[in-house]
């Protein structure tokens, strides 16, 4: 898959081989209905006998629009996730667009002009809430009369789960709940983070519970703070653990968050690995406890019912 990361004004030698079909989408989160898109657009590719691509963009649109808070800023999926994404759906050519305010500035005929046009598309494919500049205006239903007919366009419908609209604000809602069995059913795969193990205070391995502190980016969106059942990628095997995300509030008030994963069945130095982290389902809050013994006592029932999701899930670490 080729990559070609893009600034506004387009450099006058860059020039794409061959007709494309473009899939047009910020795809945070790479979700059921971002998929549908991505069919749509792979099935059009395929029947025309053209490239699949993919424009999408560096940052959130929305950075040029208002103040984010640092919450807002993070993201479902982070770009080299993203990219490892579009890559296994069987993507030929990313656009990866910077989204600055020049390039937002557009009309939406300089956007086909400018870019589209440029990229060789013989159709474009986008959600049917897509918008690519001024939303009052540049919306999939008014593309076709920017258009011209340069190009075929083509408007995906929502994909609809439990009667609501699959969306990526949906899934940070969800996150944010700790409901990561539902995310897992929105995105077709459960909610996956990328970090590094770190070392921590090493206070789980006095407990008799060591865990391995992963260290994710300040950009990385991560589920609610609370008790998970997740699996660990390393070296390309998968280890069942239990994660905790929490402040450590049974030992102190004012620790910070940390992510820090029990694997079961494990012993082996990690330290420096980068790793996977599959969120599977929600335990429970976090408590703080009266005394370590209590603290001890919950991780065993903790443990049990991450080995009882293990029986009922055992395709989780195939």
């Amino acid at each position: 898959m080729k990559i070609s990361r893009l600034h506004y004004p387009l450099a006058d030698e860059f020039k794409v081989d061959g007709s494309t079909v473009v899939a047009m989408g910020f795809f945070d989160g790479f979700h059921k209905g971002h998929q549908a898109v991505l069919q749509r657009a792979k099935d059009e590719a395929e029947k025309r006998g053209a490239k699949l691509a993919v424009l999408t963009y560096d940052h959130h649109p929305a950075i040029v629009y208002r103040k984010m808070s640092p919450h807002e800023q993070r993201y479902l999926t982070l770009n080299d996730y993203k990219m490892k994404l579009f890559k296994d759906f069987g993507v030929d050519q990313v656009f990866l667009v910077n989204y600055s305010y020049d390039f937002q500035s557009q009309t939406p005929e300089q956007f086909v002009n400018n870019f589209l046009k440029r990229f060789n598309a013989v159709a474009v494919v986008a959600g049917f809430d897509h918008t690519y500049g001024d939303k009052k205006v540049a919306t999939m239903a008014n593309f076709p009369k920017y258009v011209k007919g340069a190009f075929d366009v083509i408007t995906v419908p929502a994909v609809d789960i439990n009667g609501k609209k699959v969306s990526s604000t949906r899934i940070r809602i969800e996150l944010d709940s700790g409901d990561v069995d539902s995310v897992t059913e929105l995105l077709g795969r459960p909610f996956q983070t990328r970090g590094v193990i770190v070392h921590g205070e090493e206070r789980g391995r006095l407990l008799g519970y060591p865990t391995a502190n992963v260290k994710h980016s300040e950009y990385q969106w991560l589920p609610a703070i609370g008790i998970y059942v997740v699996t660990v990628e390393i070296a390309g095997k998968r280890y069942l653990g239990m994660a905790s995300i929490g402040k450590n509030v049974t030992f102190s008030d004012v620790h910070p968050m940390t992510v820090e994963i029990n694997l079961m069945d494990f012993d082996h130095n990690i330290y420096g690995e980068v790793v996977n982290v599959n969120w599977l389902s929600f335990l429970r809050n976090e408590i703080k406890f009266q005394t370590p013994e209590d603290l001890i006592d919950q991780l065993d029932k903790d443990k049990q019912a991450t080995r009882e999701y293990l029986e009922q899930h055992p395709d989780v670490i195939d």
